[in-house]
């Protein structure tokens, strides 16, 4: 069986096709998967030989409808496809489905649950309940092209040689604590809604460092989220700066070093899970039971207001939507003691003290 899969964005979402992916091939070990996404998330998919991953920049030459032809035309010349797999379910994904469809190629469709979730986060009469989690959602799309998988949560990403030399080199040009855990830390998500006020960062991992020596790892990307890092940094002169320093791959080598990560809901946090990272992950705006929670891992790995003391949340599926009370309430008001003692937690289950 040869399947396209398609699935564009975000990093995190990306990501978590990778269970499957994995399930795919080791239950049918002859099948031939070929991947749409964008060239950066191709990373996520190395460790498996057959698959066939295909970067595309949306943005350049297959930009619009003209774009989308092109590319449906090069796919075709790819493979005979026997399926499409539409895990994304935006505009592209549909106008290509819909192209293989007309040139005879089935197609499966993945069911995000707008409906429910909508349901789940608007603002008056929410219906509360757990939502399937993506991983569950893009299993169930490929089930229905008459496969019948079940990811595993004891994924984990593969580390090649290439990355591992790549960190070594970085971590020899550190000053490294001896002898202590390592707690990577990632404040920064894609919206406001879902970040932790920065300025409680230094105060919590000085708390953290006061309770235990540790060394800390900063993590973000772009130049705006390196430059508050480095602000941070000051403030905590032992923690290493992460941003800007090392390719994907080797900053998922350094996640598989981690005693845990502290992160909020973000693209981080997806990576970390799937690197076999415990997490403190801090949410606001948006909740686990809308599917994005970090996979395989229970209520210790999350940090939020209960809704029985803030019933708004979750006022937002991925956190875009400006705060109803005006106040963002379900991120000030979750304290740095909070936090800290999740953290301490975290890290004293690693030391079995």
């Amino acid at each position: 069986m040869t399947l396209l899969l398609f699935r564009f964005s975000a990093m995190g979402d990306v990501a978590l096709v990778a269970p499957v992916v994995q399930a795919i091939t080791a239950q049918y070990p002859n099948a031939r998967l070929t991947l749409v996404t964008r060239p950066k998330f191709a990373v996520f998919f190395g460790q498996f030989p057959n698959v066939d991953v295909v970067g595309v920049d949306f943005d350049g030459l297959y930009k619009g409808l003209p774009g989308l032809y092109r590319l449906f035309g090069e796919l075709r010349q790819r493979h005979r496809f026997d399926m499409v797999v539409d895990l994304h379910q935006n505009l592209r994904s549909a106008v290509l489905k819909n192209l293989f469809r007309l040139a005879g190629v089935p197609a499966v469709t993945i069911n995000k649950g707008r409906a429910e979730k909508k349901a789940l986060t608007r603002k008056h009469n929410k219906i509360r309940r757990v939502l399937p989690h993506s991983v569950e959602r893009y299993a169930q799309t490929v089930n229905r092209a008459n496969l019948a998988v079940q990811p595993s949560p004891e994924f984990r990403f593969q580390v090649f040689k290439e990355a591992e030399n790549e960190l070594s080199a970085f971590l020899a040009s550190q000053s490294l604590l001896p002898n202590v855990p390592w707690l990577g830390v990632a404040p920064f998500a894609q919206h406001p809604q879902k970040m932790w006020p920065f300025n409680r960062f230094g105060p919590l991992l000085t708390r953290v460092l006061d309770h235990q020596p540790t060394q800390i790892f900063l993590f973000g990307g772009g130049g705006a989220e390196t430059e508050q890092l480095v602000a941070l940094q000051k403030q905590v002169p032992s923690a290493i700066v992460v941003a800007g320093s090392l390719s994907m791959a080797a900053e998922l080598a350094l996640m598989q070093r981690l005693s845990g990560m502290v992160c909020m809901d973000s693209g981080n946090m997806h990576l970390s899970v799937l690197s076999g990272v415990p997490v403190v992950s801090i949410w606001g705006a948006t909740h686990p039971d809308t599917g994005f929670g970090p996979w395989g891992q229970g209520s210790e790995a999350v940090v939020q207001i209960p809704v029985d003391q803030l019933s708004c949340r979750p006022c937002s599926v991925f956190g875009n939507k400006p705060c109803w009370r005006g106040d963002l309430a379900c991120m000030n008001d979750i304290s740095v003691d909070t936090v800290t003692e999740r953290i301490i937690a975290l890290l004293s289950r690693g030391s079995g003290i």
